[in-house]
């Protein structure tokens, strides 16, 4: 990418004027509709060709009052365009907290643009980059923007823990992961764990989500798994200078749910598939321990050998205590391996456990990952009598 040098402030005014903000659609994935466009600084090279203008923000040859001047300079040529917006749509200008944060929280200037060029503030977003900046003043500072009508989105959610207590302090509308570790999770592994906690943690706080930098089906189909609402990146269309058509991705998205549907719903075909036997394995161990009042070890072994995915298996009785050892699935031979270790345990406070007692007579609990193995597992957690609880660990992709 050709950087852009700057002159100092007294001559930058006719070298800021090539930047021009573009705009990046905002896909929602229920509809296939745009709902939105994230105005985007671009400078227009020698070629033609925009390229982002991101880096002059961090660049240390310019002085942060005249990054300021520039970036307010880009968020009024944005807000100018905003009165062309399609229906029902928003637009979404980043604003860095540490700007927010050096003005009086009683002068906003993207308020005053917006009240000069006679923009509805509800049909703005505030994104706000780079979580920094004094806490205090930028609660105040979003109170006046809510106030206004302004919605507030975070930007880069993931990015770093000390994020979640201003999430939790500024309440946002929106919250946007960060691309990064969404394109790490769409690979799988821990950092798929780790956003579809964000995601939980999101849900919960009642923000709408959102998935940018989706560059691949695989990306996009990630996101639904996450429950993302709304999704944006080069997979649909890079920043454009003018408004691309509220349809114009409508077909796209529809095919990507239809494909996405299939394949979950033959991954679902298959799971469920892959627990029949054992779901028919244990009824048969339940109709046996009716009339016990102790676990018939024996007989529990010998009906799990045949299952493929048993990691392990042992008793506790209804208080929640471990009356068993665990007995781990055998590596050879049909002799499971012992192991006292958890005996005398209590496991009473696992949802898998309590739930039992709620009126179901077996629950199967979310996936984890196994200490022991590093396997994703379930545990499958049946009532076999009154007086006693048989807890069986299982692969979570058997």
């Amino acid at each position: 990418m050709q950087n852009v040098v700057f002159s100092t402030s007294e001559n930058v005014q006719e070298e800021w004027d090539s930047i021009k903000p573009f705009f990046q659609p905002i896909v929602e994935v229920s509809s296939g509709r745009v709902t939105g466009y994230e105005a985007l600084a671009r400078y227009v090279n020698a070629n033609g060709e925009a390229v982002s203008a991101g880096h002059l923000f961090t660049d240390e040859g310019i002085s942060t009052e005249d990054k300021r001047r520039l970036d307010r300079l880009v968020r009024e040529k944005a807000v100018k365009r905003a009165n062309e917006l399609p229906d029902q749509t928003r637009m979404t200008l980043n604003i860095s907290p540490q700007w927010l944060t050096a003005t009086t929280t009683d002068a906003l200037p993207t308020l005053d643009m917006l009240h000069r060029h006679k923009v509805d503030p509800s049909r703005i977003v505030i994104e706000l980059i780079e979580l920094n900046g004094e806490l205090d003043s930028l609660c105040r500072a979003v109170k006046l923007y809510r106030e206004a009508g302004v919605r507030i989105a975070i930007d880069d959610f993931g990015a770093g823990f000390s994020q979640i207590d201003r999430v939790i302090a500024l309440e946002p509308d929106i919250i946007k992961l960060d691309m990064r570790l969404f394109q790490q999770g769409a690979q799988g592994g821990m950092a798929e764990s780790a956003v579809e906690s964000l995601v939980v943690f999101c849900a919960k706080s009642g923000a709408v989500i959102v998935c940018e930098g989706v560059e691949t089906e695989e990306e996009f189909f990630f996101g639904l798994r996450c429950g993302a609402r709304h999704m944006q990146g080069f997979l649909f269309s890079q920043a454009t200078e003018d408004f691309a058509d509220c349809d114009a991705f409508s077909q796209q998205v529809a095919e990507l749910r239809a494909r996405f549907f299939a394949a979950q719903k033959e991954k679902a075909q298959k799971t469920r598939a892959s627990y029949q036997h054992l779901m028919q394995a244990v009824e048969s161990i339940q109709q046996h321990h009716k009339m016990l009042n102790i676990v018939d070890v024996k007989l529990v072994s010998q009906s799990l050998l045949a299952i493929n995915g048993v990691i392990r298996f042992y008793a506790a009785d209804s208080t929640g205590e471990q009356l068993t050892v665990n007995y781990a699935r055998p590596i050879e031979g049909d002799v499971w391996i012992e192991d006292a270790t958890f005996k005398g345990y209590n496991w009473s406070w696992r949802a898998y456990f309590y739930q039992l007692f709620a009126g179901e007579s077996k629950v199967l609990s979310q996936e984890y990952l196994d200490i022991e193995t590093s396997t994703p597992c379930k545990t499958l957690s049946v009532q076999l009598n009154d007086s006693t609880v048989l807890l069986i660990d299982v692969e979570a992709s058997s």
